[in-house]
């Protein structure tokens, strides 16, 4: 038995674990520096929940948690001074104190209601029992409200000024970093890390011109690449294509001519091969189907055909206008033997094919067909063209894909690159330790 696969791996502590425990430190600091006023707990708790992992994030989190604390901390002001007026007058504390609990917290939740801050509703209840249920009969129930309000507050620009707070670092902002969609970034799952996400994002709004390259449809890069946020258009189709995930719409196509894709279809026809044909229409891609002939092609079809960022339709010939690409999907034999003869006919340098291994359907094989004109180098020289780019680096995850090879994406090491080569520590880069 293999005594590596019982050793323990302790992962290194990431940035999040060390700026928690400075905003700690700083929470307790100023509780020091304040004469040991108020309470630090409170400005921690508050540090801890508004840091995020960029800026952006931490802005909708920090703007609940102060009008929380706000609305809270009147509600519960409300209810510790009828709550001390009627303990004045011998009424009976306990019953009225649960009964005024629970009040006030209806209260507070209709309140955020009617002002229409219900995503508020929780930070404002917690604040308000926090006042309520542990502080009844104080001296100065304002003198305690206030210190609750002022230590939150402090938690909150704690929190911001730590989000801010970055190693010195130099920005590469004249590379384009491509990536494509495979092992190196998405894994044995095929899914990004959730760190994966949160640094991608990061880089994105730091300046990293960051992109995808891959053989697949926009459709696949918005599923695969969901909740990063990519500003630069990707190269999509192996090359065919130049799409703004922004603006969703095509920059760049290469695309078939009529002629082209009507030999190609009746080529694919007179061998009884199934296939699907991408057509562009007003920036949108129709996926024509044939007949359906093989479970694969069926089961394909079938997972598909749900995505809302695709729409099929059935084959027909006088459809045949603006052809992007056709994917022939049938057992590996036949395909091998249709791109062989393929390669045989007289207008074959008119084209270009793209087979890959079904892997994950045994026994059958994908044949795409476009445009000879349609290279990923090339439109690639339009992407850099488009972003003012000097150089261009390529993370593949196989020797000679690229100019950087990661085989997969264990413990996220494409993007460890991508954050190495983007942003280096670098003295020179003071400038970018607090960011606005």
């Amino acid at each position: 038995m293999d005594s590596k696969r019982h050793q323990l791996h302790f992962p290194i502590p990431g940035q999040r674990i060390f700026r928690s425990m400075l905003a700690i430190w700083l929470c307790f600091l100023i509780y020091l520096l304040r004469g040991r006023t108020g309470m630090p707990f409170y400005s921690a708790i508050a540090a801890l929940q508004c840091l995020q992992p960029n800026t952006r994030a931490m802005r909708p989190v920090a703007r609940r948690r102060v009008i929380g604390t706000f609305v809270g901390a009147f509600w519960g002001l409300i209810a510790l001074l009828l709550e001390t007026e009627l303990i004045s007058d011998g009424m009976p504390d306990y019953g009225v104190h649960v009964l005024l609990i629970g009040l006030f917290a209806g209260l507070v939740l209709y309140f955020t209601v009617l002002l229409k801050i219900s995503d508020a509703a929780y930070f404002s209840t917690v604040v308000m029992l926090s006042i309520t249920v542990n502080h009844i009969g104080d001296a100065n129930p304002y003198l305690f409200v206030l210190h609750r309000v002022v230590d939150t507050l402090i938690g909150v620009v704690v929190a911001e000024l730590i989000n801010r707070l970055h190693l010195p670092r130099s920005r590469n902002t004249d590379t384009l970093f491509l990536s494509g969609l495979n092992p190196a970034l998405l894994g044995k799952a095929n899914k990004l890390s959730p760190y994966a996400k949160v640094e991608l994002n990061r880089l994105i709004e730091d300046g990293a011109k960051f992109s995808i390259s891959t053989m697949q449809t926009p459709a696949t890069v918005r599923e695969l690449m969901e909740g990063v946020n990519l500003p630069c258009p990707v190269i999509a189709m192996d090359g065919a294509a130049l799409y703004d995930m922004k603006k969703r719409e095509f920059l760049e196509v290469v695309e078939l001519s009529d002629a082209q894709a009507l030999r190609i279809a009746d080529y694919l026809e007179a061998r009884g091969l199934p296939f699907f044909v991408n057509t562009l229409e007003a920036h949108a891609v129709l996926v024509r189907y044939s007949e359906l002939k093989n479970e694969a092609i069926r089961q394909l079809y079938e997972e598909k055909r749900q995505s809302p960022y695709r729409n099929f339709v059935p084959y027909r010939r006088e459809d045949l206008k603006n052809v992007i690409y056709f994917m022939v999907l049938a057992p590996e034999a036949e395909v091998e033997a249709a791109a062989e003869a393929l390669r045989r006919q007289p207008w074959f340098g008119e084209v270009r094919l793209a087979h890959d291994g079904m892997k994950e359907r045994d026994g059958y094989a994908c044949l795409k067909i476009c445009s000879a004109e349609a290279l990923r180098e090339r439109m690639i020289v339009k992407l850099e063209e488009r972003l003012g780019t000097k150089q261009t680096v390529v993370f593949s995850s196989v020797p000679g894909g690229g100019d950087v090879v990661i085989p997969d994406a264990d413990k996220d090491r494409m993007v460890h690159e991508l954050k190495w080569r983007f942003e280096p520590v670098d003295l020179r880069g003071w400038r970018n330790i607090f960011r606005w």
